[in-house]
């Protein structure tokens, strides 16, 4: 456990830059939205900017995943000769970006508050709908992230162990590696095996406050996206402890 945790303290040291460019441009964001409350009229466009900035950080772990496993790749003798599993190697890189995600989504929940309640204090006598819509935006936020990060994860491993085989061309491969898959899965999520395996164990959101339509998901949903996180993020594991030379 000791040792994992000298790994992940070396992954924040190698992206800990860009999260606190990431926290300034945070407060940047925060100074626009009040800057735009006392310029614009239509109250709600304001918040645009935070908005976006809270979206956006689907991108966040992908990111930090990235360029931790850029830098890595300069000295990947180095990386690869350690004593320890590749999943275990990886999962520090993607504890790594989950963290400074939530820190640095935090951050912009807490802000929007701020900005927020003096504004729209009448909207709901307990912010009941405000809360549980902001949790479902954070849940979803971080589990988008994991995916796509865990998909970077992947296509660095395949990259990784075919650059010395078939060199400039294994840039073809990754992207047929998120071309075909991206088309079989939306094929399959049409079929009626996938409304059988993710189907189940609905859960309804209903927000009153908002004027919109009820939001439903699935139990069945989470897991299957779950299997599919565990499985592509061994997949890239085996694929550095096998495949990838140096």
């Amino acid at each position: 456990m000791r040792a994992w945790v000298a790994l992940l303290k070396k992954d924040f040291k190698l992206t800990r830059t860009v999260f606190f460019v990431g926290l300034v441009i945070n407060l940047l964001i925060a100074m626009l939205t009040l800057y735009m409350g006392r310029q614009a009229d239509h109250t709600l466009l304001i918040f645009l900017p935070l908005a976006v900035a809270i979206v956006l950080h689907v991108l966040y772990v992908p990111i930090i995943v990235f360029i931790s496993l850029k830098i890595e790749a300069n000295q990947l003798h180095l990386w690869l000769h350690n004593p320890g599993p590749a999943s275990t190697l990886l999962i520090s890189k993607i504890v790594n970006g989950l963290m400074m995600l939530i820190i640095s989504l935090l951050m912009l929940y807490v802000m929007s508050g701020l900005l927020i309640i003096p504004k729209f204090n009448l909207i709901e006598a307990y912010w009941t709908d405000a809360w549980i819509s902001g949790l479902l935006i954070f849940l979803h936020i971080l589990i988008i992230s994991i995916i796509i990060g865990v998909w970077v994860l992947f296509l660095w491993a395949l990259y990784q162990s075919l650059k010395f085989a078939i060199g400039r061309w294994s840039w073809l491969v990754v992207i047929g590696a998120v071309i075909i898959p991206s088309w079989i899965t939306a094929l399959f999520e049409t079929t009626k095996l996938y409304s059988l395996v993710t189907k189940w164990g609905s859960i309804t959101y209903d927000f009153p406050s908002f004027s919109i339509q009820p939001i439903q998901t699935y139990t069945g949903e989470y897991l299957y996206t779950f299997i599919f996180i565990i499985g592509l993020f061994f997949l890239s594991a085996w694929i550095v402890d096998n495949k990838v030379e140096v």
